[in-house]
């Protein structure tokens, strides 16, 4: 398989209120959320930019993850401001250089036994380097999944809900036994959903299409940021459903992800797409790559908030 190993975390972590080396960020056995999965978590980036290390579309991030306390209700005072400033004085104390993933956790922290919303929340950060999850060299072998992806009736997939991610290392373990790196799930109606932990998209006739947001889809900020470079580059991209059948028949497949970037598909179950990345998909990933510099709005200096 092409995924890259787990890397150490940075020293310190930010746990019940405070910064405290990582060793010391320990929740109970008994802590609620680590017997029903009832938390939210986030993926944020940090890249090493001309003007310092700086946070990938961190407010974005922040804006979702608020999003999703208020969509599950659960009972957490969400400051944005707060907790970006928390991010970075993080970022700081860790001095993280390098890319860098940053893993921020709302989950409910009490010790009672009941599977309920209501409860006592906590926030917990961490972070580690992450020069690339799979290998950029290798184009995946990805299988369409048995399993559905959950429904908005079920887990909202627009929320990085903790126990929605169960559905996903189904789906990916079931891949990697048959011999894929990864797995393509579809939705309730059999449309193509997304990448187990990735959005999908395809190129067909120098047009980009990927899965509309009622397929039961996270709304990705990787996701956002394609769409936008691919229209000012002047490619024409279409949200729609969009059928198993035609991954078979695409020029090109690609997943984005906070963790993936931009990661193109050599295979789909016994079909192949492309033998190295497509012109759009590599188009996308030179742009995506520049974005720093090109793009230096969306990115926040860590330095720059020093004080």
């Amino acid at each position: 398989m092409s995924k890259k190993p787990a890397s150490e975390p940075y020293p310190f972590a930010y746990f019940e209120d405070k910064i405290v080396p990582i060793e010391q960020a320990k929740v109970s056995v008994m802590t609620n959320a680590l017997h029903y999965g009832i938390g939210i978590f986030g993926g944020i980036k940090v890249f090493e930019t001309n003007k310092g290390m700086a946070i990938f579309r961190l407010d974005d991030h922040l804006r979702r993850l608020q999003d999703s306390v208020e969509a599950l209700e659960f009972d957490y005072d969400f400051d944005h401001q707060k907790v970006k400033q928390i991010i970075l004085s993080l970022a700081r104390k860790n001095n993280v250089k390098g890319t860098t993933y940053i893993r921020p956790l709302i989950y409910r922290s009490d010790t009672n036994l009941s599977p309920h919303i209501k409860g006592n929340y906590e926030l917990a950060i961490y972070m580690l380097p992450m020069s690339y999850y799979f290998d950029p060299n290798k184009g995946l072998k990805v299988m369409f999944s048995t399993w559905q992806r959950n429904s908005n009736k079920a887990i909202p997939p627009r929320t990085k809900a903790t126990g929605g991610y169960l559905n996903s290392a189904l789906a990916i373990h079931e891949a990697n036994k048959a011999g894929f790196d990864s797995a393509i799930m579809l939705d309730k109606n059999s449309d193509v959903s997304e990448g187990a932990v990735m959005n999908l998209f395809i190129v067909k006739d120098l047009q980009i299409v990927t899965p509309s947001l009622d397929s039961d889809i996270l709304e990705g900020i990787t996701r956002r940021t394609v769409v936008e470079v691919a229209q000012e580059l002047g490619i024409s991209v279409v949200e729609r459903k969009v059928k198993k059948q035609e991954l078979y028949e695409a020029d090109e497949v690609f997943f984005s992800g906070t963790a993936a970037d931009i990661t193109w598909c050599s295979h789909v179950d016994d079909i192949e797409i492309s033998k190295q990345p497509g012109p759009i998909t590599k188009k996308l990933r030179e742009q995506f790559q520049a974005l720093s510099t090109t793009k230096p709005e969306l990115f926040t200096l860590i330095e720059d908030h020093a004080g």
